[in-house]
């Protein structure tokens, strides 16, 4: 019989759960620890259904609308000085933002940021679909960002925040959604620091994809074959 191998990230999802789990389970052993005639004093209040948040090391909590990894708010990278900026990026994804451009299925509300270097960014990424979609930055300094990368994953119709810092280069980030064919379909962005580099390559709405679909037209080769077939 063949035993299936784990992937790091199934580990890594896995490990995530099960700490999501055990905090939730040591919060609801504290509530039913409480006193009694302590407890009744919350009865006029509206019951909180949100689980507690876990969190996991390297920067990386969770809970069940979704997760934040690699977060970084503290730690100023070693080139640069100071933080030259406060920025909040509203960043929003659904299927309706990929209506202007024909050919994509997912989307974003925007394509391309602009901020200074040495900037501390903070993303509040609202899904407003009811499947889940992340936002993922790529090329970070692998000293403060494991893989180098941020990363942000928000479930159906929900939103998560989480915050990065920064380093002194002009760079063009790689941004997208790391789930399978979203970025192939339309959740592909850039993130540009300073004067940036070159625009990348397929971003809807600015710049053309590296390969495009086509679409060729059979209906009418197919109509006249049809005619030509009866007309004999």
């Amino acid at each position: 019989m063949k035993h299936k191998k784990l992937t790091t990230g199934t580990l890594v999802a896995l490990g995530l759960s099960i700490q999501s789990l055990y905090a939730v389970a040591i919060a609801e052993t504290e509530k039913l620890s409480e006193p009694k005639e302590h407890s009744h004093m919350h009865h006029n209040h509206k019951a909180n259904n949100k689980l507690s948040e876990g969190t996991c090391g390297s920067g990386m909590r969770m809970d069940m609308d979704g997760m934040v990894m690699h977060e970084n708010i503290d730690n100023i990278p070693k080139d640069c000085a100071e933080i030259s900026e406060e920025i909040t990026l509203e960043i929003k994804a659904g299927v309706k933002y990929s209506e202007p451009y024909p050919g994509t299925v997912f989307g974003l509300d925007s394509h391309s940021w602009h901020v200074k270097p040495c900037a501390r960014v903070t993303v509040k990424f609202t899904n407003e679909d009811e499947i889940r979609h992340q936002w993922m930055l790529h090329g970070l300094p692998r000293y403060l960002y494991p893989g180098g990368m941020f990363h942000i994953e928000a479930n159906g119709e929900t939103t998560k925040t989480g915050t990065f810092i920064l380093p002194s280069s002009h760079y063009t980030y790689l941004v997208h959604c790391d789930i399978a064919q979203h970025m192939e379909k339309g959740m592909k962005a850039q993130l540009v620091v300073g004067k940036g580099r070159k625009d990348l390559s397929s971003i809807p709405g600015l710049t053309e994809p590296k390969f495009a679909d086509t679409f060729p037209n059979k209906t009418s080769t197919a109509v006249s074959t049809f005619r030509s077939e009866n007309i004999e």
